[in-house]
């Protein structure tokens, strides 16, 4: 009755919006072979493809919503088996529990073809499929019609649909051959079936039951291990049956799908031996070393070439200040901004993420136009420390700094804080990995102390006057310094029309050269406005943001030849040979590498200064190549620089949120030994000796 209820209130709302023409679900009709042979069977998927932040169910979509319905349009002698569903993740909304899908998924189904069909014919498959797509605050009906030909002829299939189909068959729930059983005693619903103790558990098991009814959806559920058998207990629901049928999610990559009978004498659930719960302690002990992680990689995150010239000037502008409460004030305004940007990005990601996205730290690197913002950006605070114009904020300590207050330290601790956000660093990245997986309000704190950690240095000196009496005096010498800065911030500005160039076409990075050069000539302007004397001194600056706005707003970036060809390169790669040099990542090349070889895979990004210096100093150098070649060591390098999905997936299986990271593959070993974020080679030496 409610899930009746809650139907009619998705059509309901689905009317209101039916001005909007565009599918929220993007499906077709795939085909593993485009020529199998008479008499034999080949798989088709129908492939889902939901928009960010919305959602498709399974087979039993919970206690809301309803499965796909299908209507085939076969030709005679072709019949379609039936439909096989990966198994789904729980969502619980309003005390109802659904089964869906985020993000890309496909159902599959055998395609028989009859032995008398001719050698040649053309085949035309058509199916007509009804569905619910939802979103947080809205459901959608849609239907669409799909359509697949094929030829009859030799039952092979190319090896790019095989790998694909492989991967969609590895996420169906493989049938328990042995058999289970389950019982239903004063409302307690017992469940029993083996399973060798070989097999690993997820913290996070679940039982998903096919048809409603049996078992109550939102219950919590406790799984026993004893022996070679798996107990479960929930909640049993007030119908019967003699048969149960449903999925477990064993863990990451392993579902059984189980067919229990039911047995009256009742089956006891061993509690004594049930599987330790988490514990509070062990919660507070890792969100107190995640929020301590953060702040010392916050800390050292004020080394990096784009935030030392800030802080160094934010510093020595406190230097012999004699006021006490000026120098507080303008402390906590500078840790405040800091902070409040970390939480806001870091809020951000953990919102994107609970609608699918895969995003992870210095997300914002991953689209071209934040990229050329941040190339002006460094380029205008350049110009400023190189005296092309005075802007009070980065100023080393003058009239006009000490007349800002507050107000000049929150926004610089604003700039500091966004302008070292595409870096990572010692304990910052397993800190914010951790964050991703913790509780929200907990990893909302991670990323509060990544920015009191940058902070620390301008508070610390704010609050102590010891420290303030020890630096160097104000002079003459403050001004080559402040102009010395300017050197590390054109060197970061070149970096990032570096990162540019891979990720968009020449034509884009002409266009940021070109706002650079009308920026540099806005600001000329604008400082000798301000030697002048002259009113409206912000004119021509104002100008150029407006001229560069629209053009960030109007003109799209292509693709840079590097990116377009990085698939392309990733599939030309043979796992059934023996490799050299450094491989694209690949998930499925990196299972088969490792059994019959050790695998060192490295994650970077065009945007990473770590990574980039550990690329220069640890992994090309010519000692390191020549120990991964004597040991047989292959090489592989996922490239982050683009954001890509299938990387990002994997950060998060490690609990790390950005890069980079280095792991080590021992042969035949599938549990790698994560490498410190900072490499030498002579690590990298000694693995590859010792793995040899």
């Amino acid at each position: 009755m409610i899930a009746s209820c809650l139907l009619m209130v998705c059509f309901a709302i689905s009317v209101q919006a039916s001005e909007e023409d565009s599918q929220k679900m993007a499906a077709s009709l795939l085909l593993e072979s485009l020529s199998p042979a008479a008499g034999t069977e080949t798989s088709l998927a129908i492939r889902m493809s939901p928009q960010a932040g919305w959602h498709g169910y399974w087979l039993n979509p919970g206690d809301a919503g309803f499965p796909m319905q299908l209507e085939w349009h076969l030709p005679e002698g072709v019949t379609v088996g039936e439909l096989q569903y990966p198994a789904p993740e729980p969502m619980v909304l309003s005390d109802l529990m659904n089964y869906i899908y985020h993000g890309d998924y496909a159902l599959l189904a055998q395609l028989k073809l009859a032995d008398d069909l001719p050698e040649g014919i053309p085949i035309s498959l058509a199916v007509d499929i009804r569905y619910l797509v939802c979103s947080p605050k809205l459901c959608v009906p849609e239907q669409q019609s799909l359509q697949a030909q094929f030829n009859v002829g030799e039952s092979s299939a190319p090896k790019a649909a095989q790998e694909r189909f492989d991967t969609w068959h590895r996420q169906i729930p493989k049938p328990l051959e042995a058999s289970a059983a389950f019982s239903v005693n004063d409302g307690q619903f017992v469940l029993s079936l083996p399973l060798p103790e070989s097999v690993e558990l997820a913290e996070d098991i679940r039982l998903y039951p096919e048809i409603n009814g049996v078992i109550s959806n939102t219950a919590p559920q406790s799984f026993v291990r004893r022996g070679e058998r798996l107990f479960m207990t929930t909640v049993a629901a007030e119908g019967s049956a003699s048969h149960f049928h449903g999925v477990i999610a064993l863990n990451e990559s392993m579902a059984v799908r189980v067919n229990a009978i039911l047995q009256a004498e009742g089956l006891v659930f061993p509690t004594q031996v049930s599987l330790p719960p988490k514990e509070d302690d062990h919660l507070i002990v890792v969100s107190t070393v995640a929020v301590l992680g953060a702040i010392l990689g916050g800390l050292l995150l004020n080394l990096m070439p784009c935030v030392f010239p800030i802080l160094s000037l934010k510093v020595l502008s406190l230097a012999n200040l004699g006021d006490e409460r000026v120098a507080r004030s303008g402390a906590l305004a500078y840790t405040l901004g800091a902070v409040l940007v970390c939480l806001l990005l870091g809020g951000l990601i953990l919102m994107l993420r609970q609608f699918g996205l895969q995003v992870g730290w210095a997300f914002q690197l991953q689209r071209p136009e934040i990229i050329v913002a941040l190339i002006l950006l460094m380029m205008a605070i350049a110009l400023n420390l190189a005296g092309l114009f005075e802007l009070g904020t980065l100023s080393s300590g003058g009239k006009l700094q000490h007349k800002q207050g507050p107000v000049g330290d929150f926004w610089t601790g604003v700039l500091a804080a966004f302008v070292a956000t595409p870096c990572t660093g010692p304990f910052m990245a397993t800190a914010l990995g951790a964050a991703l997986v913790l509780p929200t309000g907990v990893g909302l704190m991670v990323f509060a102390g990544l920015g009191l950690g940058m902070a620390l240095p301008f508070l610390l000196v704010g609050f102590i006057p010891a420290l303030r009496r020890r630096m160097p005096r104000p002079g003459a010498w403050m001004l080559t310094a402040k102009r010395f800065f300017a050197v590390p911030m054109f060197l970061t500005a070149l970096g990032l029309v570096w990162v540019l160039m891979q990720q968009s076409d020449n034509q884009y990075v002409l266009l940021a050269l070109l706002l650079v050069l009308l920026l540099s000539l806005g600001l000329w302007l604008t400082g000798l406005f301000q030697q002048a004397g002259r009113q409206r001194q912000w004119w021509p600056l104002v100008l150029v943001l407006i001229i560069a706005g629209g053009s960030l707003m109007t003109v799209s970036p292509s693709m840079s030849a590097k990116a377009a060809n990085s698939e392309t390169a990733a599939k030309a790669i043979e796992a059934d040979t023996e490799t050299s040099g450094v491989m694209a990542f690949d998930e499925q090349l990196l299972s088969a590498l490792v059994k019959k070889q050790d695998v060192f895979v490295y994650f970077s990004a065009d945007w990473c200064l770590t990574c980039k210096v550990n690329e220069k100093t640890a992994i090309e150098r010519q000692a390191t190549q020549a120990a991964f070649a004597r040991s047989n060591t292959a090489v592989m390098l996922g490239d982050w620089t683009g954001g890509e999905p299938e990387i990002t997936r994997f950060l998060a299986k490690h609990q790390r949120s950005g890069v980079p990271l280095y792991l080590w593959y021992q042969k035949g070993n599938l549990e790698p030994s994560v490498l410190p974020q900072v490499l030498t080679s002579s690590l990298l030496i000694e693995q590859a000796t010792g793995a040899g």
